[in-house]
């Protein structure tokens, strides 16, 4: 399918590719159901430049930068759906549709890379990096949420927040799993404290902590808010600052 194009061609194909649905997800914004239609194209189109990167470098998606931060919008989009669908949530484009654009264009500002370490070739790698951008998909919807809730008031967005992070911290748990095998799997060992597990360790238990409190001791209200948008800030330093900001060894997400 891209045979015909060099490395600086495939490039800028990919690239033009997610740009496409970036700027859908922004005209998303239209009130009724022009903005509405206009967003499921964007989910559609976003799609295919998945599954044609796919087609392209021979496998899943989810080995570098590029790739993931695009499959990490992707999972904000279908969350973003699933609240604006299922419920009701009919302001929370107001925020949640220019932060999976904003992720977007992050995603063209790394060089997107076809090669592949032998040590990724195997289905926990796959299964970890999944799970993995999945919870951030119900993170930065939930922060969304809480956001609304800060701004505009209504104990029901409060409370789906909470929902929200519950789902994202038990998909978190699940790709901290997987991961744990494929490192054992490629490396011999189970976990390995760098700068980096440390920050995955820290937004699990920074997580795990805050739905603890929610729950058990009813920490309710604006408070609980800003801890769940916390959270995600958190989540986005230990992707985008580890390594860049803190030192780490070389890790493949």
């Amino acid at each position: 399918m891209f045979c015909g194009l060099g490395d600086e061609g495939r490039s800028l194909l990919t690239i033009f590719l997610i740009l496409i649905p970036t700027a859908f997800y922004i005209m998303g914004l239209m009130e009724g159901k022009k903005g509405y239609y206009l967003f499921l194209f964007a989910i559609l189109f976003h799609a295919l430049s998945i599954v044609l990167r796919g087609i392209e470098i021979g496998r899943v998606p989810l080995t570098e930068k590029h790739d993931n931060i695009s499959f990490m919008a992707f999972a904000m989009a279908l969350t973003y759906w699933y609240f604006y669908s299922r419920k009701g949530m009919k302001n929370l484009g107001i925020t949640a549709l220019p932060l999976i654009a904003i992720f977007m264009f992050v995603s063209t500002v790394y060089a997107p890379i076809n090669t592949i370490s032998p040590f990724l070739k195997t289905p926990w790698f796959y299964l970890h990096m999944f799970f993995y951008f999945v919870s951030y998909g119900f993170f930065g919807i939930s922060a969304c949420i809480g956001l609304h809730y800060l701004f505009n008031g209504g104990s029901e967005y409060e409370s789906l927040q909470y929902k929200g992070a519950i789902h994202g911290w038990i998909m978190l748990s699940i790709a901290l799993v997987a991961g744990s095998i494929w490192f054992f799997v490629a490396h011999g060992t189970y976990w390995l404290w760098t700068s980096k597990e440390l920050w995955v360790a820290l937004t699990w238990f920074f997580f795990g902590l805050y739905l603890h409190a929610r729950f058990i001791n009813g920490l309710k209200g604006r408070p609980a808010a800003v801890l769940g948008c916390l959270g995600f800030v958190i989540a986005l330093f230990t992707y985008f600052g580890v390594g860049t900001v803190i030192p780490s060894p070389p890790t493949q997400f």
